[in-house]
């Protein structure tokens, strides 16, 4: 059940939408991937966020293709208050479960929305949060947006895929070797930590994954988003 006051709530782009666009395949997988699947919730956040954030007064997150919720729960159990983003309405129903049963569910907004859309189902207000984070969904035009979304001495909390080894099975949505953090040495960030990693097949593992994770300068002259 829902909190009826409405603090933690579902936003559906999706719903308010008439134009007849036609629906993301990959939202229509990923709704019925999650379909039918009890409530609960992953205490175990991406392995990257917990040192990324150590330290950092909590302030306002931004989960983009959130899930079911595991970071923006992780979160706003200790503080931050979250958009947690997602396609798929059948996973933000788990999350807000979920937000409820961890007790943090006045911290937690879900957007439905489809963030490959054009225009964007979810439009990433300028400098409007402390904390991006972006674990395994690439749409490359939202790298701008990201860039522009972060406060100054805010952080872009990043893991995504790489390409599967020859051999190895496609995927859309793969970054190409050390792609990622060519990217945001562009956006001349502070970059704390960044890290690549093979697919590891005997491991189940078949893609390789790219981690970053870098601050916004509080004051970067001359610099125009």
């Amino acid at each position: 059940m829902r909190n009826p006051t409405g603090a933690t709530r579902l936003e559906s782009a999706a719903r308010q939408q008439d134009d007849g666009r036609q629906v993301n395949r990959q939202i229509a997988k990923w709704n019925a991937r999650y379909a039918g699947r009890e409530p609960g919730f992953d205490e175990s956040p991406a392995s990257l966020l917990p040192p990324a954030v150590d330290g950092v007064n909590p302030g306002r997150a931004l989960d983009l293709a959130c899930g079911t919720g595991r970071n923006a729960i992780w979160l706003a159990r200790r503080g931050w208050r979250v958009d947690a983003v997602d396609g798929a309405e059948t996973a933000l129903d788990l999350l807000l479960a979920g937000a409820e049963r961890a007790g943090c569910e006045d911290r937690v907004t879900a957007h439905a929305a489809d963030l490959e859309s054009e225009p964007p189902g979810f439009v990433i207000a300028r400098e409007a949060y402390d904390l991006i984070v972006d674990c395994y969904f690439i749409h490359r035009p939202l790298f701008a947006a990201v860039r522009a979304g972060t406060r100054p001495g805010g952080l872009f909390v990043a893991a995504l895929h790489l390409p599967a080894p020859a051999g190895g099975r496609g995927h859309r949505y793969v970054l190409q070797p050390g792609e990622l953090e060519r990217e945001v040495k562009a956006w001349r960030w502070d970059i704390l930590h960044s890290t690549e990693r093979a697919a590891r097949p005997s491991a189940g593992d078949d893609l390789g994954v790219a981690e970053i994770i870098a601050r916004r300068p509080t004051r970067q002259p001359g610099l125009r988003l």
